[in-house]
């Protein structure tokens, strides 16, 4: 093959291997799980919000901040899904939080308030002094507060920002 036929096969092959790749741009690590260019880790065990924020951290993530109503599909879809028997007593630790100032809420990691809000039917209701944001599986995991200090499960995400495709922690 010429050098000009050549170059232009291994580009062909580039471009269908980028349109290949399941789950969009971000290639995750073991145990993550791939949205568009995001990778999210449920986690096995349940921690208090603070602690759960530290150990995102820790893995060079952060809980789980909810942008969009896709985005919440997703984790919806994959809680329902992980939590078939037993969704109605299951809750996850997600970023939001009122701490600083009462009913209004502001994701800790950026200090943004947030654009978009899906509450469970009546929340949040400050139930036991709530000021952290989960999902609540009696309410189709949706969006509801709670006391920062109960230990529950918690969701942290790690984006793609470089743009190489590629989670580094």
């Amino acid at each position: 093959m010429t050098q000009v036929k050549m170059e232009s096969w291994n580009c062909l092959l580039l471009v269908l291997f980028a349109l290949c790749v399941p789950g969009g741009l971000a290639t995750c690590r073991k145990g993550w799980v791939t949205f568009e260019d995001t990778c999210y880790l449920f986690s096995h065990g349940k921690s208090s919000w603070g602690e759960a924020y530290s150990t995102c951290l820790a893995l060079h993530s952060n809980l789980a901040v909810i942008t969009s109503a896709e985005q919440q599909n997703f984790l919806i879809s994959e809680l329902t899904d992980k939590h078939r028997t037993d969704a109605w007593n299951v809750l996850y630790w997600i970023d939001g939080t009122d701490l600083e100032v009462e009913n209004v809420w502001k994701w800790a990691i950026s200090g943004e308030k947030l654009s978009y809000i899906n509450w469970a039917d009546g929340e949040p209701n400050n139930a036991q002094g709530g000021n952290c944001m989960n999902l609540y599986g009696n309410g189709g995991f949706k969006m509801a507060d709670d006391d920062c200090e109960l230990h529950l499960y918690y969701i942290c995400q790690a984006t793609n920002v470089e743009g190489s495709g590629v989670v580094i922690g």
